[in-house]
């Protein structure tokens, strides 16, 4: 794809981040969200896992953000909707409602269909001194840099999750730590990383792991918990309101830097199947 078809389609600045995804700075007043060219960024978001979009000159509504997503594809319904709002809860039962970190894990673990793409709307953020980046890692690649040897055992590996609905999601899920992803063929992780010492400890999911000996089993989590944070497949992404990001759930991990408590964080997503 010629990302000076993109420029005509969508007039921008565009900057590839580091060390994946893809910028686009609006540097036309006539740009809208509702005005992105759909297919050329789907073929863009599966070469470089997410595409940001800044400068647009307006948020836009729950209604009219759904009605905007649909236009990608079959939107995910939850019990709540469409979109969910990622904000902090003043009396919260789930640790995604605090300002802690939000370890590693994939949307639409628990439903009944993983979606493909998650597209955020940025309403408020929490500013350049506060963290509260959303971390993405890049599966794919980590798997590409593996020793043959690693990727036969981890092939044989699969992982229990169990967790409350107290939520929008929850119950138990028996997940293969490797798996196809349906529109590159690529091999991606699929990994829920335990709570950390930044997360806050409510309806954290627990997990177990079979198809090692158990006592590999604590090696095994420490390994890939340093590979996911290793900086040549993480992408920390700062937010800025009015940011829209869109990102490929099938081949990225993603979670959530702790905040500084009582700033404003709020994101809003919908999930494309």
């Amino acid at each position: 794809m010629s990302l000076e078809t993109l420029r005509e389609q969508f007039p921008c600045e565009l900057t590839r981040l580091e060390p994946f995804g893809l910028s686009l700075q609006s540097s036309s007043d006539a740009n809208r969200v509702s005005s992105l060219p759909v297919e050329t960024l789907r073929e863009l978001i599966l070469q470089h896992r997410l595409v940001l979009i800044r400068g647009l000159p307006a948020v836009v509504e729950k209604d009219r953000f759904s009605e905007i997503a649909s236009g990608w594809g079959e939107l995910l319904e939850w019990e709540f909707g469409t979109v969910f709002e990622v904000a902090a809860h003043p009396d919260p039962t789930n640790y995604l409602f605090t300002p802690g970190s939000v370890p590693y894990h994939w949307d639409g673990a628990f439903a009944a269909q993983v979606p493909w793409l998650q597209f955020f709307q940025c309403r408020e953020a929490p500013g350049e001194d506060f963290a509260g980046e959303t971390i993405f890692c890049d599966t794919a690649a980590l798997w590409n840099s593996l020793p043959k040897e690693t990727q036969q055992r981890w092939k044989q590996i699969e992982v229990e999750y169990t967790t409350d609905k107290v939520a929008h999601y929850g119950g138990a899920i028996r997940v293969p730590l490797t798996m196809t992803h349906p529109r590159t063929e690529e091999t991606v992780l699929r990994f829920a990383e335990p709570a950390n010492t930044t997360t806050v400890p409510l309806n954290t999911p627990n997990l177990s792991v079979s198809g090692i000996p158990a006592e590999e089993t604590a090696r095994f989590l420490a390994e890939l918990t340093e590979l996911i944070y290793d900086p040549r497949f993480v992408y920390a992404h700062r937010w800025q309101q009015g940011d829209y990001l869109l990102a490929d759930n099938h081949v990225l991990l993603h979670g959530r830097n702790a905040y500084t408590h009582n700033r404003p964080r709020c994101l809003w997503r919908v999930h494309v199947l």
